[in-house]
């Protein structure tokens, strides 16, 4: 995704995306079989690719004064950034304070999937829809915590994320101990949920993203 003066584009594209990951997970339920975690893989991997993509040309929309899908335009009352590298620069000492390179690598870059580090640019920019960006990562939702754990399991596949991914099990509810599999999770209907818990994140992805450029 790509910063755009228009966050009513950014918020189409981003929406378009989500609905594809949909119609893979959607139609998923247990028992989980090799075809499952195949497509649970690639789309809870590119639904994490997503998020931090759209939190990233967010930012870079933001610096440019882009307009809201509401009409109002983001004012900054902290920074003035007269073009993409020295907004890349700004969001560069977020992680390292002594940054000074001329060039911006996605390497020197904040993890764009921290919604912490996310508000903390927003905060140090003055963004004017500040408040909107707050009460929206202040939806009711545990992809938030947990998305990126699964994710590192399916890009990696070792004991230790293995481990950490089970671990969303338990606080999930879902088990007393880390035994389940990352797809067997995913693919699991919480209580009184009428899809599994892959589809609703990417469901609460898509709510997130339609309030921050409202």
């Amino acid at each position: 995704m790509n910063p755009t003066y228009r966050l009513e584009k950014l918020n189409t594209v981003a929406r378009r995306r989500v609905a594809r990951l949909r119609l893979i997970v959607s139609p998923l339920s247990l028992p989980a079989t090799p075809e499952a975690d195949r497509a649970v893989a690639w789309a809870i991997i590119e639904a994490d690719n997503l998020w931090a993509g759209f939190l990233r040309a967010y930012y870079l929309s933001a610096a440019i004064h882009a307009k809201a899908v509401s009409g109002g335009r983001i004012i900054l009352s902290s920074a003035v950034f007269p073009d993409r590298q020295s907004a890349l620069k700004f969001a560069a000492r977020l992680k390292d304070p002594k940054f000074n390179k001329s060039v911006v690598s996605r390497r020197d870059e904040p993890a764009w999937h921290n919604t912490t580090d996310f508000l903390k640019l927003l905060q140090r920019i003055g963004a004017s829809n500040l408040p909107k960006v707050q009460a929206g990562l202040a939806y009711s939702t545990t992809f938030f915590n947990h998305l990126r754990t699964v994710r590192n399991f399916y890009a990696h596949r070792c004991d230790d994320t293995s481990r950490k991914a089970g671990g969303v099990g338990i606080k999930l509810g879902l088990s007393a101990t880390p035994s389940l599999h990352a797809t067997q999770i995913m693919c699991t209907r919480l209580p009184k949920r009428p899809q599994n818990i892959a589809t609703d994140w990417l469901d609460d992805i898509g709510n997130v993203i339609d309030l921050l450029c409202a």
